[in-house]
């Protein structure tokens, strides 16, 4: 980045400010740059999407109103176009397109499309509430899919009970980098640091952690959704042996010893990683954290671990760690 107003150096500065959106406050940490010849300020779109989206995320968890990815999930599962899923809800068609691609529906909307997480639920409030919008045939159309789902909702509970016994915490909140909790993508990021680090679990644990959290500080968000908690050998995803097991399909565990460093089972794969899952930005932020630590011992990563906040502050009791510490990130 170089200064606007000079073409000289910059110094990226951040701090603590509060925002208004819709009547309340949200304290962020705010990102500008400074111009070191002028003393000016100013910001580019990166930084003024990473200053909003902590506002939008706090705002959306405070009020319980979907993120856009939920949003579009809910409505997946009933297999409804999203023209028809509007007349369904009763909102207009343009209306409801934006918030399927990231507009913050007001309360009542946003509270109206939560009904429609639960298939049981809202099939209740469909017939009481919103089956008379419709002729008779598309109401017995939404009937039949709502039921579908129901179907289909029940079969997935086996599938959510291995998510969290993986990856633990599954609300999407400050805990989760207010993303949701993705397993597939938590099984791929062990994929791809078991190739480019073949690192012992113990390392792994802290890659994982550093790719998170990295990637919250540059976007506001986290990439796998994992829940981290912090422990004597620093941080960790919170069911980081459930995640070990669950990827046993796909990664290979080797016990080995190591003089002078800490030993463990050290993880590697010939499995291809699958990039198609992750964002560019995701994926940058996993090669930052690769590129920095691929040659790191276990013993020395830990070590750097035990120097962040996100560790000093929470490790006495082993709490979880909220992604607000990503800004405080010492080693990246």
């Amino acid at each position: 980045m170089i200064s606007p107003f000079t073409g000289g150096e910059v110094s990226l500065l951040t701090e603590p400010r509060s925002f208004e959106f819709r009547g309340s406050k949200f304290d962020i940490i705010h990102h500008h740059y400074r111009c070191d010849d002028t003393g000016e300020t100013f910001t580019d779109t990166p930084l003024d999407e990473l200053n909003l989206n902590q506002v939008y995320n706090q705002y959306r968890e405070k009020e319980g109103i979907p993120f856009q990815d939920e949003i579009i999930s809910y409505r997946k599962q009933y297999q409804i176009p999203a023209t028809k899923f509007s007349q369904v809800l009763g909102f207009g068609v343009n209306m409801y397109g934006k918030y399927e691609t990231g507009e913050i529906p007001n309360l009542s909307n946003g509270l109206l499309i939560r009904i429609c997480k639960d298939p049981e639920v809202f099939r209740n409030y469909f017939i009481t509430s919103l089956a008379h919008r419709l002729n008779k045939e598309d109401r017995e159309s939404t009937i039949r899919k709502i039921e579908k789902a129901i179907e289909n909702r029940r079969s997935e509970i086996s599938i959510e009970f291995e998510k969290f016994a993986a990856i633990g915490h599954t609300e999407r909140g400050m805990l989760t980098g207010y993303v949701a909790p993705n397993l597939e993508k938590s099984r791929q990021m062990v994929v791809y640091f078991a190739k480019t680090c073949n690192p012992v679990v113990t390392k792994m644990n802290k890659l994982l952690f550093y790719a998170d959290f990295l990637n919250y500080r540059r976007t506001g968000a986290a990439i796998s959704g994992m829940s981290y908690m912090a422990i004597a050998n620093g941080p960790v995803p919170q069911r980081y042996m459930g995640l070990v097991e669950n990827v046993s399909d796909i990664v290979d565990v080797i016990e080995e010893y190591y003089p002078n460093d800490i030993t463990g089972n050290r993880l590697s794969t010939n499995n291809e990683f699958d990039a198609s899952l992750f964002t560019a930005e995701e994926l940058k932020s996993m090669e930052k954290v690769a590129e920095r630590f691929k040659t790191t011992s276990t013993k020395t990563i830990v070590d750097i671990s035990h120097d962040e906040a996100a560790w000093i502050d929470n490790h006495e009791h082993r709490q979880l760690i909220p992604y607000s510490y990503a800004f405080q990130l010492k080693a990246l």
